[in-house]
């Protein structure tokens, strides 16, 4: 027998008329805050707050390098600053935050002046700017400008300009006079926004804008976005393992007003991570499109062995070489296909457009990739490195030559060419291709031509 108790419904009542408006706030609140958001075109493009170094473990750098502070020879547990190159043990890196100064990403001066970072040179030879006498004294000896690269010795510093023309990769850097940003506060955070580009008036002036995941290739992400991070102003690496891949593509809108020749995206990453990119511009319809490099860091990387970017990155490969392939590189056209999936029976609404720029592909090797998809998305997928990708490759290729679930494809699909319906011989596969590289280098017009 159910008996209503007076102070369970007054509880109950008290509840409805509080709990509800408050959520409803709460919302509404919320809600608001997007839109104005939305509306008012703010940018999300967020960079670091220099006022700490960036700190990476100097395993990374493999050379012998001497701390900042006390100036002893650092052991592996130590570390480096990979924007402005400042070392540390670990019981210096809060005195290297207060006393040293990392790269700064935006700034009023102008023009710009060195910024000198002590010793720790690098380890092939480097000339002295001044007498042009090799700097080789190890240790912290001489110096070296964080943004230009010149070095010069102690003894030579009083007969160096003090101007710095951020050196032979200054058609690339976006200079960091030229960078205005916004401060965004909250109850609980401060963060710094990249809020307008103003151009430097160099007719040659094409930036490069790093995207890359620090995890990708066996962690090779992570080396590549430090070299260029020295090389370029920092706040043009995106890590997308950090940051929304928006950031990197609304680098392209800020650029745009003042850009007189396109910016470059450069990807590491593979196919995938390229084709993204590739469509994310495409969405974005920019009066001037970026174009696009590749630091190949997947498996197959079949778009960037066709551009000429090789067939995967090698760790002896330095970030100037890249800029200086950068500098000497034609720009080409790719093709993109629009791929339209329409569903067979026309009562289900499954229509699809897609974008190709590699290949598309139906049957075993579509098959042999989806697995390959699953098992990366899976949470027991934990090791990154493309070996290991190419192993799993190898075990799924093999397990479709066993048990050919994919054969008799003839006579699960028609192909039509031109409006006229194609005889198909037996077949596990057909690809439609737009680059010649298919399967991790195999060139298939080249093996038809020597049959």
């Amino acid at each position: 027998m159910d008996i209503l108790h007076p102070m369970k419904a007054m509880w109950d009542c008290s509840v409805s008329n509080v709990v509800f408006p408050v959520l409803a706030g709460i919302s509404l609140v919320i809600l608001t805050t997007h839109l104005y958001h939305h509306f008012k075109g703010e940018t999300h493009v967020p960079i670091r707050d220099t006022k700490r170094h960036n700190w990476k473990s100097s395993q990374l750098v493999g050379e012998a390098t001497h701390c900042s502070i006390c100036e002893n020879l650092l052991n592996t547990r130590s570390y480096y600053c990979d924007c402005c190159g400042v070392a540390a043990d670990p019981t210096c890196l809060k005195n290297a935050d207060k006393t040293l100064k990392c790269k700064n990403l935006s700034i009023k001066e102008q023009p710009m002046k060195h910024h000198w970072i002590k010793g720790n040179l690098p380890a092939h030879e480097v000339l002295c700017h001044v007498c042009l006498d090799p700097c080789e004294e190890v240790g912290l000896t001489d110096w070296q400008c964080c943004w230009c690269l010149v070095t010069v010795h102690s003894h030579c510093m009083s007969k160096m300009a003090q101007i710095c023309n951020l050196g032979r990769f200054r058609s690339l850097i976006v200079p960091p006079y030229c960078v205005e940003v916004t401060s965004h506060r909250t109850s609980i955070s401060h963060r710094l926004l990249l809020s307008s580009i103003k151009s430097p008036g160099w007719p040659d002036w094409s930036p490069v804008i790093v995207v890359a995941n620090c995890k990708s290739g066996s962690n090779e992400g992570d080396l590549v976005l430090s070299c260029f991070r020295r090389l370029l102003n920092p706040a043009q690496v995106v890590d997308l393992s950090r940051w929304p891949p928006q950031a990197a593509l609304e680098w392209c809108q800020l650029l745009g007003p003042s850009l007189t020749r396109p910016a470059i995206v450069l990807v590491a990453g593979g196919d995938g991570t390229v084709g993204w990119v590739l469509n994310a511009i495409h969405k974005l319809k920019l009066k001037m499109e970026p174009v696009v490099g590749i630091v190949p860091l997947g498996t197959g990387n079949d778009l960037s062995r066709v551009l000429g970017w090789g067939s995967e990155h090698s760790v002896d490969t330095t970030g100037d070489q890249i800029l200086e392939n950068i500098q000497r590189a034609l720009t080409v056209k790719l093709d993109r296909w629009q791929v339209d999936i329409s569903p067979y029976n026309p009562l289900y609404r499954g229509h699809k457009q897609l974008l190709m720029y590699n290949y598309l592909s139906i049957g075993v090797d579509a098959q042999v990739t989806l697995d390959f998809h699953r098992t990366r998305e899976s949470p027991f997928y934990l090791f990154s490195s493309r070996i290991f990708n190419k192993m799993l490759y190898l075990t799924f290729g093999t397990q479709q030559v066993v048990e050919r679930r994919c054969q008799n494809l003839q006579d699960m699909l028609e192909l039509y060419l031109d409006g006229e319906r194609q005889q198909l011989p037996d077949i596990e596969s057909v690809v439609v291709l737009n680059i010649p590289s298919w399967g991790a280098g195999v060139d298939l017009w080249s093996l038809l031509r020597q049959e």
